[in-house]
């Protein structure tokens, strides 16, 4: 499969200001009510806050790009569809199992679970974006927010840990991918066609 360069650029922005907003949420600090901060840490809050914006656009721009596109919508989103939601469950069934006795086969042969993992990983960043933004339009300078802004906050944290769940097993997969000869990465860093 040959990737579009809008959305190679796309994936590899979001890639990027993800494992940013990763990285930064490992050592930052959000300002707490009475509490002495870290200048540091507090820096790395606000450097996550404005990735978090480019987040949230980068996000959307994709799915703008892949909504206004039958071929991406359905790849990205097969289970809006019924004859896809029916294909895909018979390539859950038929491939699933395989991945636990180390049987990966060909991306062009499983586009459904791929294109989910990828729809699915759209939706979670653009979650986290949004509820980012939320947050950030709701919290106080000495960090205090009202009742609703601090649920939205949960939600954030959530989201967060499932974004790390998710890119850790995004990774693995194309890394195992990539072991089997599937040039994954070639696909969607080059403009090479995978083979």
């Amino acid at each position: 499969m040959r990737y579009e360069k809008s959305i190679r650029i796309l994936h590899i922005l979001l890639l990027l200001t993800v494992l940013s907003q990763l990285a930064t949420e490992l050592f930052m600090q959000v300002p707490k009510p009475g509490e002495a901060a870290d200048h540091f840490a507090l820096f790395l809050f606000s450097i996550h806050w404005v990735i978090g914006f480019f987040v949230l656009i980068i996000a959307l721009s994709y799915l703008m790009l892949v909504m206004d596109k039958d071929d991406h919508r359905n790849r990205l989103f097969p289970w809006l569809e019924k004859d896809l939601r029916a294909a895909l469950l018979v390539e859950a069934k038929r491939d699933i199992p395989g991945w636990f006795k180390g049987k990966l086969p060909a991306p062009d042969q499983v586009h459904l679970i791929a294109g989910t993992v990828h729809g699915l990983g759209l939706l979670l960043a653009t979650g986290l974006g949004t509820t980012g933004v939320i947050i950030y339009l709701g919290i106080k300078h000495d960090g205090s927010m009202p009742p609703a802004i601090h649920f939205i906050r949960e939600i954030h944290e959530v989201l967060g840990i499932m974004l790390w769940l998710f890119f850790i097993g995004h990774l693995s997969m194309a890394i195992l991918h990539q072991i089997k000869g599937h040039r994954v990465f070639q696909a969607i860093f080059t403009a090479e066609q995978k083979q």
